[in-house]
């Protein structure tokens, strides 16, 4: 569950803002404007600073800075009315949303609760990566050997044809590459297509590269189309 915290300089948030986040399950928690927000930051994953007056701008800005500082990863600003150039130095301090009496609960709700989801969707891809170039360290080419080492001590070497065809996939990591692509990279236009001699030449490399050719754990056979090479870390259905 993530948390949002609410700073309250002047006036009070109204409960109805409070009710829709929790309804979005979110924990709600009350922080004081003098609290030390490298204490709280581990528990805090978004601040709403509520100032219904803007009779303090600089303590705004201030605590704008300390909840960055504290490496908490959003903080928004409401107030009833917001004058343009206060907007905008909060923004350049590092907000990334104001509100104002005209925001209504549920748009609050939905501005908040999108702005998490981005968060999410990039820890995601950042995941992804992470994992993409710990196998990608797995399968390493080498083209002056005409090799393929496997796992980083694993030096299998490889017929001419087979490297072509585990070059391409290489280059269009995570995507599948047809029949038809792979025959013309690795015989050429003026060969006749086969299919049967692109499936030969996959498992004589196969053979050499997997551990368990029935059970491929870098190239997948992606149906009726062609191949794939999987650094993903995913698994041949």
């Amino acid at each position: 569950m993530e948390t949002i915290g609410i700073v309250n300089i002047t006036g009070e948030l109204s409960e109805e803002y409070i009710r829709l986040l929790k309804q979005e399950d979110y924990q709600v928690v009350p922080i004081e404007p003098e609290a030390n927000m490298n204490a709280v930051s581990k528990k805090i994953d978004g601040v709403i600073i509520f100032d219904e007056e803007q009779k303090n701008v600089g303590e705004t800005c201030n605590l704008i800075l300390k909840i960055k500082n504290a490496s908490i990863p959003f903080v928004w600003t409401f107030s009833k009315e917001i004058p343009e150039v206060n907007r905008l130095v909060y923004l350049q301090l590092g907000a990334v949303g104001n509100f104002h009496k005209d925001c209504e609960p549920e748009e609050l709700r939905l501005i908040i609760r999108n702005t998490m989801m981005s968060r999410q969707q990039l820890n995601n891809t950042d995941k992804q990566m992470e994992t993409a170039n710990k196998r990608k360290a797995d399968v390493e080419l080498l083209n002056d050997n005409r090799s393929v080492v496997i796992g980083g001590d694993r030096e299998i070497g490889l017929t001419k044809l087979e490297y072509q065809l585990l070059e391409l996939l290489f280059a269009r990591d995570g995507k599948a590459v047809t029949y038809e692509e792979i025959h013309e990279d690795v015989w050429g236009k003026k060969q006749t297509f086969s299919r049967a001699r692109i499936a030969n030449l996959m498992f004589h490399l196969r053979q050499k590269m997997e551990v368990d050719p029935l059970y491929p754990k870098y190239v997948r056979t992606v149906r009726s189309k062609g191949y794939m090479l999987d650094l993903w870390g995913t698994s041949e259905q």
